[in-house]
């Protein structure tokens, strides 16, 4: 176990890992070689983290999504923001900024969500999916087939919906995770690897 700066549990490091967790880890290792403190947090119970990462790369970067990058990356950024999860929201909006392009319009879209308004710049089936998103994330009992009908008047097709729905739902799981073991996020953010010092 180490002391590093990772999470309020304890931990196993790379270099320590041994038996079903260093083949987990050696699953989620990214291309610089690191694993997130996400996967590392979750080292207690290595058999998760494998299908864990699986679900999230299968709802988020599915290259057969009708979903824009951007679009997906959006709703899971909204999800951790009303949840309250930073690491989560930092990673994610960040994600959300490298696919939209342009990082000043980006930039202002995630400030209003920030602020609890999502009205700027965001085309309308991006509106709708944040309403669909925000009332599944706070109200889950009250959703109805009308959400449904909303998101199908604003163009989205019933496939992109389910994809919608899922990446909101377990956006919910990966905020609460995040929250409930502390977990810190690294020294770069996102899948760009932007340095957290620039935010």
């Amino acid at each position: 176990m180490t002391k590093e700066k990772v999470a309020w549990v304890s931990w196993v490091a790379e270099q320590d890992a041994t038996g079903e967790l260093a083949e987990a880890y050696k699953a989620v290792t990214m291309s610089d070689g690191q694993v997130e403190n996400l996967y590392k947090a979750m080292s207690l119970t290595p058999r998760v983290i494998k299908p864990a990462d699986e679900h999230y790369l299968a709802l988020l970067h599915d290259p057969a999504s009708p979903l824009k990058p951007w679009l997906a990356e959006l709703v899971a950024t909204y999800v951790s923001i009303l949840c309250g999860s930073q690491y989560a929201a930092l990673n994610h909006g960040e994600n959300f900024e490298h696919y939209f392009g342009d990082r000043d319009v980006s930039g202002r879209i995630l400030n209003g969500l920030r602020l609890g308004h999502y009205e700027y710049a965001l085309t309308e089936d991006a509106r709708a999916s944040l309403t669909f998103t925000k009332k599944l994330s706070l109200t889950p009992g009250e959703m109805s087939q009308q959400d449904i009908n909303a998101l199908r008047h604003a163009g989205l097709c019933d496939i992109s919906i389910s994809y919608i729905a899922q990446i909101a739902a377990s956006f919910a799981y990966w905020a609460r995770i995040t929250n409930a073991l502390g977990i810190q996020p690294g020294e770069q953010i996102g899948l760009s690897g932007r340095p957290l010092s620039q935010e």
